[in-house]
């Protein structure tokens, strides 16, 4: 069973200014916990053993938020930005995790609710790296809350619990922000600094990338709009 993670809590959080000013957007408070100690709380339920948090932006800041959960939880400070994929292998170059398996890696600006059933424990559950590079968690774009594009994703099965993923513009289909990399994948990577999204039209490529619709209640805090929408409805 994978138990090691990594939290992506190094963007600069640009459309939530001046909220984020100071703040880390996923430092924001959604109820009594920020965004990124309720997503650490949901792994360690789910009895992850080791979670790496990477920070850029005001890290100190990050690194006073998790340190209550030392020593499973890990921050790595990044000099410069490495965007999520640079990110990731800058963890594994570091050895931060205890296994050359596969990782879960999540968004630290998403929030959802364990409504149906746990999410994380789905996408465990559907993990094949037999077939798999990459298994992501989606949803309808319409019951995705903040989300404001046209969707990512073509499902080629809608049937199977778990389907292979095309690149679609004006797909009804979103990435949440929660998946499970191979993380062999990554590792011979020349470049440093590179978005997972790289890596995921490379899988996509192969056939090797993989999804599934996910029925629990989800929420991107993107905006400041946003918050206050989300704010409003959970009074």
């Amino acid at each position: 069973m994978i138990e090691e993670a990594m939290i992506f809590a190094a963007g600069l959080g640009k459309r939530m200014l001046p909220l984020t000013k100071k703040t880390p957007k996923p430092l924001i408070k959604i109820g009594k916990n920020s965004m990124l100690k309720n997503n650490i709380e949901k792994l360690l339920d789910a009895k992850f053993k080791n979670i790496i948090v990477n920070a850029f932006f005001h890290s100190q800041l990050i690194i006073n938020e998790v340190k209550s959960f030392s020593p499973k939880v890990k921050v790595i400070v990044e000099e410069e930005r490495l965007e999520t994929g640079g990110g990731v292998l800058n963890a594994i170059r570091k050895n931060s995790f205890n296994t050359n398996e596969s990782i879960i890696l999540l968004n630290g600006d998403v929030f959802w609710i364990d409504q149906n059933y746990k999410s994380l424990d789905r996408i465990r559950k559907l993990w094949d790296p037999s077939r798999m590079d990459q298994l992501i968690c989606l949803k309808q774009k319409e019951e995705y809350f903040g989300y404001h594009g046209e969707g990512d994703f073509e499902m080629l099965d809608i049937k199977k619990q778990s389907t292979r993923l095309t690149f679609k513009k004006k797909s009804p289909y979103v990435f949440t922000g929660l998946q499970i990399i191979n993380s062999s994948i990554l590792k011979k990577n020349k470049k440093t600094i590179f978005s997972i999204k790289e890596k995921l039209i490379e899988s996509s490529e192969k056939g090797k990338l993989f999804g599934f619709l996910d029925t629990n209640p989800w929420f991107h805090i993107g905006t400041i709009e946003d918050l206050e929408k989300f704010k409003k409805r959970f009074r």
